[in-house]
């Protein structure tokens, strides 16, 4: 592992030292659209006080992996921007959390039900980390969990656009950003040398955060728009299955299936629901002739 500059850490000495070179400048450039991504969400969801439109497991998945992964990356050599991002997430994911104990219209009960359970989720982390209670590897053992609540955080709010048919609660700022930061991370996490928790990880939440991308251009650009980006992206989807298979193993395009699946029940949940309120739409007007 070559570590003579910032732009050639964690390198495979398999590629050459230029593929290195783009894929810590891509980190770095990813790092920093992590900085700023929720910035914008934040600032909307203040403005019009409100958190409707967003979903509050995807912003609860996300705080609890950062936590999780803040212990994972004391034990581990990652890259500095890596390391930089571990620690400034969960404080930007905290104050989203925040915004939907203030602004969200649910009943003053349930905020409290569901502060409480969370509260009690995030101290159950923090004790297993602190006191090592898988051993000396929990940090490792314990990021998967990571793994898992961010590969699936922005299904959740990829099915609540689905039932909304929009994209109004979330950040257009955001959205893109994340989709250029998903991007560099499939660059950076793909040719450098990084833990395989973070390779599966990156193949999902990269998948899922080019589906959330779609429905801003699916909701609110005209066909003849969309139609070619989705082309496109999806050319991208396949080359990310192309990558997660070199760079892991040929078990791996079991996640794109794991995908698929969840995604087609998703679509087919959402067509039954939109099925089922245009009966009853129907049915009024049968009742009245």
């Amino acid at each position: 592992m070559d570590n003579d500059g910032p732009l050639r850490q964690n390198c495979d000495p398999n590629l050459p030292m230029a593929f290195c070179i783009l894929a810590n400048t891509c980190g770095y450039i990813s790092n920093a659209i992590w900085f700023l991504v929720l910035l914008p969400q934040l600032i909307k969801n203040f403005r019009r006080q409100s958190t409707t439109g967003l979903s509050f497991i995807w912003a609860s998945c996300n705080f609890t992996a950062s936590l999780i992964n803040l212990f994972f990356i004391l034990d581990i050599q990652v890259p500095m921007f890596t390391r930089i991002s571990g620690w400034y997430m969960p404080i930007l994911e905290a104050g989203m959390l925040l915004q939907f104990v203030a602004y969200s219209k649910v009943s003053k009960r349930r905020k409290v039900a569901l502060a409480g359970v969370s509260m009690f989720v995030y101290a159950v982390v923090i004790v297993l980390e602190v006191m090592d209670a898988f051993g000396e590897d929990t940090s490792s053992r314990m990021v998967w969990v990571s793994i898992v609540l961010w590969s699936v955080e922005t299904y959740f709010q990829v099915v609540l656009n689905m039932r909304r048919r929009s994209v109004s609660g979330q950040s257009y700022i955001s959205l893109v950003l994340s989709f250029i930061g998903k991007t560099t991370d499939v660059i950076m996490q793909f040719t450098l040398l990084m833990p395989t928790q973070y390779i599966y990880m990156t193949y999902f939440s990269s998948t899922l955060a080019y589906f959330n991308f779609m429905q801003l251009v699916v909701y609110t650009q005209p066909a003849r728009v969309w139609r070619p980006v989705i082309g496109v992206m999806t050319v991208l989807l396949c080359g990310f299955v192309a990558l997660l298979v070199l760079r892991t193993s040929v078990v791996s395009i079991l996640c794109p299936i794991g995908v698929l699946v969840l995604l087609v029940g998703a679509l087919v949940g959402v067509r039954r629901e939109r099925q089922r309120q245009l009966l009853l739409e129907v049915e009024p007007e049968e009742d009245h002739r």
